[in-house]
């Protein structure tokens, strides 16, 4: 796999990722990630197969030693091949040592929730009611790098 960063990726590409990945669509809008990528804050790295295509990315906003995970997302087609692993480590990779990493997903993700403590990361709250369509509660989880995974 090779990886492209921010200023390498688009909107449009990030957007198609984004709705293939999961089930009911991508719950991100064109214009969101339109406005990510103009954000100097934000970080992007995307995974491409050997064709070239865009099959993930992960994105976040770094700042004061944060970085607070916006999206992560794998193809259907990639998905269950540990590539979001992959992904996340070599993003991981671009930022400095004790720097805290937060993300929200979904209760009912238990695959995800799973990836993100094989990374470290550990559920310090439940938000109720976070996401829409279905509603359901978020479990928010916080690493601090660098990753000390359960390999």
């Amino acid at each position: 796999m090779n990886f492209l960063t921010k200023h390498s990726l688009t909107a449009r590409q990030l957007f198609q990722v984004a709705d293939d990945a999961y089930p009911v669509g991508s719950p991100w809008q064109l214009k969101t990630f339109e406005a990510e990528l103009a954000n100097d804050y934000t970080h992007y790295l995307g995974m491409v197969n050997d064709q070239g295509d865009l099959i993930g990315f992960v994105g976040g906003t770094y700042l004061d030693d944060v970085l607070d995970i916006s999206n992560v997302a794998i193809i259907q087609a990639y998905q269950g091949n540990h590539l979001g692993e992959v992904l996340l480590r070599t993003w991981f990779n671009n930022f400095a040592e004790k720097t805290t990493v937060l993300l929200e997903v979904r209760v009912g993700n238990k695959g995800a929730q799973r990836l993100y403590q094989r990374l470290g990361f550990e559920t310090y709250r439940q938000r109720k009611a976070y996401y829409n369509h279905p509603v359901e509660d978020a479990a928010l989880m916080m690493l601090q790098l660098p990753i000390k995974s359960k390999e």
